[in-house]
């Protein structure tokens, strides 16, 4: 009976039974099945042949484990058979019952990823459970009034929720370690204040809506300063939000928010305030890494953060009122305890996002930043540039990437800097002085296509001043069109190169880079007139190319495939967003291509899939003019 019926349970596809033992009575050898665990996995509901095997077969008062059963409460009299049940799992269910509450010995509740908007209050009845888990519940905007009777609670996983407030009274949950998620209510007993109860609250902590705290009062009653197994805290205030405190009271409601000196990471998020309280970037939270202010529209003065020891990724979006940065940012006078270090020992990554009213930043100790590896600084339009080079080429021994945009961008990371000029910016600017550990460079416009005013060639040295590089990006800049004498650095193995229509056209000037293993060649700008590409030839051999992309030219008709066979290593092709391509010339492609991939609209794709994936014979109507390809190649064209 019990392998019929395990047989059964698998041939069905979508049940798994863990029996928990098999008993023998009697001389009749009569065996009883006890399923402890069942797990049913499929689209719909439990239908025959499983439901016949559940009703039939399986003794539910001695069920421990369900998962994903969507129906399993469908019935008052199966809920009532389920009481021993200590674990339950649900997927794509969009009512919790009531008959829930029936499940007095559930430990562990799981509804993530559910529809479930509202929770019935029934579920207040779970006085053993333990862990609920409502994970991107996205439509569940409220929980039952009475969640403070789960006394025995643990886990509360509130992640990807929309609640809108907390239940009252759940400060009453002492047992709680992990609560990721709280909303502050207007009320007494739904606000601030109930979390001073919760003492044991560990891991990653968010509070959400702390404009609804009104005075310094409510936000001491918190007690976060003795909540030290917390690592990870969010504090936000919701933006457009009308606020319940004033301004000025802002600063002294997130002093008396401060968190224990062991955190690790840190985020403010919404903060009105003019200027931080002194704990945010105090020297004695030794054991922080990662740092991040967000939407701090008021804040005219950045906190002082070069003192904190163990900062590695430093993250300042979107401070409206912040014009200049300078001494304050590095070390704050009256932080008694900060030591002669140099300013920010250990950070790797600074990143500067949104600053529309930044025009100064002051380095005054030229040992800061020791170990910076990434720089990100975006979207800064007033940033004047001459300040921002002298910075930048200060750290680049140490600076691996970078990028810097108008500014108007400037982002970076491990081994790059990437430039996006500004008026203020020119060839001299890579030409101040060698940068040999630097192996990633962009230089692009500011914006859209729109070309880099100043910027109209590369250092004459530039092989002597980028020794390292290894990859080099050029593209929205129309005006770099006077390459260095010497060429480009021949241990170049990346390019990606466009906006220069004379380069564009003639590509002998790659003709030393035999290293060049990665080419892009895009359009962007300077295609209007380009409708055969390559062009007879224009393409040097380029003994190591694996890897070849065209991208973005708006009028090219015809692929110019016998130009392809001087890449006698090529092995990946691909085309894409050249909307007019419908021709190939010649009659081969390299014998080395292993894949051809061709993403524009007017491409028919044969026999009407989505994508094919096939040897490259089969290429369709236009492009049966090319009849000889070697080898197994697979063919992608997408609609």
């Amino acid at each position: 009976m019990a392998g019929a019926l395990v047989g059964g349970a698998f041939l069905s596809g979508f049940i798994n039974v863990v029996f928990d033992r098999i008993e023998e009575l009697g001389e009749q050898q009569e065996k009883k099945v006890l399923t402890r665990h069942l797990s049913h996995i499929s689209r719909g509901s439990l239908g025959p042949p499983i439901s016949k095997v559940f009703n039939s077969h399986m003794k539910s008062e001695s069920l421990r484990t369900s998962l994903y059963i969507k129906d399993l409460l469908s019935k008052k009299s199966r809920a009532s058979k389920l009481k021993y049940l200590r674990v339950l799992s649900f997927r794509k269910l969009d009512v919790l019952p009531d008959s829930i509450g029936e499940l007095i010995h559930l430990r562990y509740l799981n509804l993530s990823w559910t529809n479930v908007k509202t929770l019935p209050e029934s579920l207040c009845n779970l006085f053993n459970l333990q862990t609920l888990i409502l994970y991107h519940c996205y439509s569940l905007t409220m929980l039952p009034n009475d969640m403070h009777r789960l006394v025995n609670l643990r886990h509360l996983d509130l992640r990807g929720t929309s609640l809108e407030e907390m239940p009252r009274e759940i400060s009453k949950l002492k047992h709680v370690r992990i609560l990721d998620y709280f909303v502050v209510g207007k009320h007494k007993d739904n606000g601030i204040q109930e979390l001073g109860g919760l003492s044991n609250l560990e891991g990653s902590f968010e509070i959400n809506k702390l404009e609804n705290i009104a005075d310094v009062r409510q936000a001491r009653s918190a007690r976060m300063l003795e909540k030290n197994r917390i690592d990870n805290l969010s504090l936000k205030w919701s933006s457009g939000n009308k606020m319940v405190s004033n301004i000025v009271t802002l600063r002294d409601i997130l002093d008396n928010l401060q968190p224990h000196t062991g955190l690790k990471e840190l985020r403010i998020e919404g903060y009105k305030g003019e200027r931080f309280p002194d704990w945010v970037g105090h020297s004695s939270y030794n054991n922080m890494t990662r740092l991040t202010l967000l939407d701090c529209e008021n804040c005219c003065m950045l906190p002082s953060l070069g003192q904190l020891p163990s900062l590695k990724s430093l993250c300042i979006i979107s401070f409206d009122q912040l014009k200049r940065i300078g001494d304050e940012f590095y070390k704050n006078d009256n932080d008694h305890h900060s030591s002669p270090i140099a300013p920010f020992p250990s950070l790797e990554e600074l990143v500067f996002h949104n600053m529309t009213c930044w025009e100064e930043w002051h380095v005054p100790h030229p040992e800061a930043f020791p170990q910076l590896r990434r720089l990100h600084i975006t979207f800064c339009p007033m940033l004047k540039g001459d300040m921002l080079n002298d910075i930048l080429w200060r750290r680049v021994s140490s600076l691996r990437e970078g990028n810097e945009g108008r500014c108007d961008e400037m982002v970076g990371g491990g081994d790059a800097l990437s430039i996006r000029p500004s008026q203020s910016f020119n060839a001299t600017t890579i030409n101040h002085q060698p940068h040999a550990a630097l192996q990633r460079l962009i230089i692009s416009g500011t914006g859209e296509g729109v070309a880099a005013p100043n910027l109209e060639a590369l250092p004459p040295d530039v092989n002597s001043l980028l020794a390292s590089l290894h990859s080099l990006d050029i593209h929205g800049s129309s005006n770099i069109c006077r390459l260095p004498k010497g060429g480009l650095p021949p241990n170049l193995k990346e390019l990606s190169g466009g906006g220069c229509e004379e380069h564009v056209r003639s590509l002998s000037w790659m003709g030393n880079l035999d290293a060049l293993t990665h080419l892009t060649i895009h359009g962007y700008g300077c295609n209007k007139n380009i409708k055969s590409y390559p062009e007879v030839g224009s393409l040097p051999h380029l003994p190591s190319l694996t890897t070849l992309k065209i991208w973005c030219f708006d009028n090219l008709e015809t692929l110019e495939c016998n130009e392809l066979l001087r890449l006698t290593s090529l092995q990946q092709l691909r085309i894409a967003c050249c909307d007019k391509l419908e021709n190939m010339e010649g009659e081969k492609l390299p014998p080395s291509l292993l894949q051809f991939e061709v993403d524009c609209n007017e491409v028919k794709v044969p026999n009407g899939g989505d994508f094919i994936l096939y040897n490259i014979l089969a290429l369709g109507e236009k492009f049966m003019d090319v009849r000889h390809f070697i080898g197994h190649v697979y063919l992608y064209i997408w609609r």
